[in-house]
């Protein structure tokens, strides 16, 4: 999906910061309910375009390319970089 593409770009971009730890727990959240993400960081960590994302986020099933598969290998390829477990 693009918008998983978009959000490891600018996690790979900005690792290490908590913006990207907070972005790559918010698609996790996306992605299971196994996962949560705190509304009060988002409002208090993302800036401007980082809540653009966020919200895309929140209707991930939306999104014109939206897969399950995409969701595995998201979650997958979160777990390999140590965002989650």
């Amino acid at each position: 999906m693009k918008i998983f593409d978009d959000l490891f770009r600018r996690i790979e971009k900005h690792n290490g910061t908590r913006s990207s730890a907070l972005l790559a727990q918010a698609m996790a959240s996306a992605c299971s309910d196994r996962y949560t993400v705190s509304l009060a960081s988002v409002c208090a960590v993302l800036d401007s375009q980082s809540k653009e994302v966020f919200d895309r986020l929140v209707r991930i099933a939306q999104e014109p390319d939206f897969s399950n598969a995409d969701q595995d290998r998201a979650l997958d390829k979160l777990r390999a970089l140590g965002f989650i477990d």
